[in-house]
């Protein structure tokens, strides 16, 4: 720049008009709690959000779950529905034939019926399920429904994966029950027999209810119950749906009765045994579990069984 450009620079700028605006009276507080109301915004969503993931991971069945070989619950809450079982009531087994095949199923919260065979299925369960809850056997005991119900699960929480089963006691579940899977924190990722017990004495008029139930995978032939005096019988294996692949079964005995369940291969060898590890009755009317797969024991509030 030349010094005739700087004097005509300095000349236009010297004679140039200057522009000043004010802001309307109150911008700068409109400003302020514009900007207060977006932080309160922001933070709601981010609370809201995290709230939102809580209770999604939180979403699970309503039974107590972690590994363990023995678990006890409270008794259900409320009354027990009446009558639910008599002294000597009728025990009879049907099977239910499952389905030719679970791809593709819809593994979201279904609604549940009391006049059918219960399943405990909740929202979110879709986080662990690969297929649907597929009740393979049920029946009643002492009067009392049972349900035994076999789905498959993919690893989430203290799911490992794989094949898994509910037992549970009472129209809807009421009396509670257990849930087993053939791979746990306590099962060798080959594993190829699981067995819970379940025992509960809620109901005076049905007396203690003592049950196991089991799964058992390919290589395993035949199950046996052996008791401690001598006595041998086996018990059926229930088929499951096709994707889910396990073998299920169930058995109710009376209180304090010992001896063991045996897994056998096709050979007639032992695969696996795992002891009846119920015992007496316990003295305060609690829902007790425990055995090899032991997932969960739930105890079902029943004051309103048809109330969620």
């Amino acid at each position: 720049m030349n010094e005739l450009e700087r004097r005509i620079e300095k000349a236009l700028s010297g004679d140039a008009p200057t522009f000043v605006r004010t802001m309307p009276r109150g911008t700068i507080g409109k400003v302020r709690v514009r900007q207060a109301f977006n932080s309160f915004v922001t933070l709601g969503l981010v609370v809201g959000l995290a709230l939102g993931a809580f209770n999604l991971l939180s979403a699970a069945p309503r039974a107590s779950y972690g590994s363990g070989s023995w678990q006890s619950v409270a008794p259900p809450g409320g009354e027990l529905p009446s009558p639910q079982g008599a002294a000597d009531g009728i025990n009879d087994s049907t099977v239910d034939p499952p389905s030719s095949d679970t791809a593709g199923e819809d593994t979201r919260a279904v609604s549940v019926n009391s006049s059918d065979p219960y399943t405990d299925q909740i929202a979110g369960q879709e986080l662990y399920l690969v297929t649907q809850k597929h009740v393979v056997a049920h029946g009643h005991v002492r009067g009392i429904e049972w349900s035994l119900a076999a789905y498959d699960t993919r690893r989430f929480a203290e799911y490992l994966g794989g094949p898994c089963a509910d037992l549970f006691v009472g129209d809807m579940g009421d009396y509670g029950g257990i849930v087993l899977c053939l791979h746990t924190n306590e099962t060798p990722s080959n594993a190829q027999f699981a067995l819970a017990g379940f025992g509960n004495n809620s109901d005076p008029m049905a007396g203690p209810i003592t049950g196991y139930a089991g799964l058992v995978g390919s290589q395993v032939s035949t199950v046996e119950l052996r008791l401690a005096d001598g006595t041998t019988s086996e018990l059926r294996l229930f088929d499951a749906p096709s994707g889910i692949d396990a073998r299920y079964f169930s058995v109710f005995v009376d209180e304090a009765t010992a001896g063991t369940i045996v897994a056998l291969g096709s050979d007639g060898t032992a695969v696996d045994r795992e002891r009846l590890c119920v015992g007496e009755a316990p003295e305060a009317p609690n829902n007790i579990g425990c055995g090899h797969g032991l997932l969960g024991l739930s105890s079902i509030v029943t004051s309103d069984p048809f109330g969620g």
